[in-house]
């Protein structure tokens, strides 16, 4: 069987068979480009739509995407600078990674481009145009429905990706190569600390699914405030919206399965509630005649101790984390240090 049966990530060695798949046929190469060229294509529609939305003097229907937000006010409504400034960093990442696995070899045959996206991205995108235009029209239910599909995309991607990865360090166990490396996997060799894969094809989505995990009960909160529901079951929604998203954060943080704990998703989750806090700091005169003092106060507390948890949890694992992996580093070293010196004082024969 020959090399070119598979399309392996650079970092696995051409001559080890880790698929057990059957050939390819000659229309998957061509089918992988149409792919790439669609993840373009459309990443270049969201970013203009959400250009005309946000910068453009007509907007979408006559309305920026801050005249919405006023429109719309809710407590757990971020500060509007900083919503377009994460929006800038996804768009940012995005944009890098379209062009990427468009022109770039390495990415362009990366594992987790070909087997862990796969074609979320494109429906992601597509979900989030429709979202973009039925909130900017009023039609706010449908607006909320294909808000949770962008995010059912890009949690499903993250999905992908790590099952992915979960394949590939099963394969390489399975096979006893302990010499193979598959980027980001446990067999990627440690002193490798920077993973183009993880820059590339995993945080433009990972914090791209934490701030639509946000949007979430942000737009459920608009789509009941219009409905006009209680102001109490709004704070209750709003509360238990914050200890969700707190719980999801945490748990990414300190999983201990195989792999390192995400950041990014959480990150966005924590960015979030420092921008709850701030709107609610000066917040505007709807808000201000719906609820009263006391559950401002509520919700901006709530908000504040909820991204100082995450925020301290993610310093406090990340420095964990790289403190046992240079411990780790450093008994291989040692360990192979030893061996190596053990050899050194056996005769021929023993040898």
């Amino acid at each position: 069987m020959s090399d070119e049966d598979f399309d392996l990530p650079t970092d696995f060695p051409t001559n080890i068979d880790i698929n057990n798949s059957k050939p390819k046929s000659p229309a998957m190469p061509f089918l992988k480009k149409v792919m790439n060229a669609l993840n373009l294509i459309s990443y270049i529609v969201v970013l203009s739509t959400y250009l005309i939305a946000t910068y453009s003097n007509i907007g979408i229907n006559n309305l920026s995407d801050e005249e919405l937000l006023n429109k719309h006010p809710t407590l757990l409504t971020p500060n509007y600078k900083s919503t377009k400034f994460i929006w800038g960093v996804i768009f940012f990442s995005q944009g890098v990674f379209a062009v990427a696995q468009l022109w770039v070899i390495r990415c362009r045959d990366h594992i987790l481009l070909v087997e862990g996206i796969g074609p979320m991205y494109i429906l992601a995108s597509f979900a989030q145009l429709i979202w973009y235009v039925s909130f900017a029209y009023g039609m706010l239910i449908t607006s909320f429905v294909f808000l949770f599909g962008v995010f059912v995309c890009a949690v499903g991607l993250l999905a992908r990706q790590y099952q992915t990865f979960r394949k590939a360090e099963m394969k390489i166990e399975s096979k006893n190569a302990a010499d193979m490396v598959v980027p980001g996997t446990l067999a990627q060799k440690k002193e490798e600390f920077v993973d183009d894969g993880y820059w590339l094809l995993r945080f433009p989505f990972g914090i791209y699914a934490g701030w639509i995990s946000c949007m979430i009960p942000l737009m459920l909160s608009i789509v009941l405030s219009t409905l006009e529901v209680d102001v109490v079951v709004l704070v209750w929604v709003a509360v238990m919206s914050v200890a969700l998203l707190t719980g999801l954060s945490m748990g990414l943080l300190l999983r201990k399965e195989n792999g390192l704990p995400s950041y990014s998703m959480p990150s966005a989750i924590a960015y979030f509630f420092c921008g709850v806090r701030v709107e609610l700091e000066a917040p505007n005169d709807i808000i201000l005649a719906m609820y009263d003092e006391a559950y401002l106060n509520l919700l901006k507390n709530v908000s504040a101790i909820a991204a100082v948890m995450l925020l301290v949890t993610a310093v406090s694992r990340f420095g964990a984390v790289y403190l046992r992996d240079r411990c780790m580093k450093k008994e291989e070293q040692n360990d192979e240090y030893d061996a190596t010196a053990g050899l050194d004082e056996v005769d021929y024969v023993q040898a």
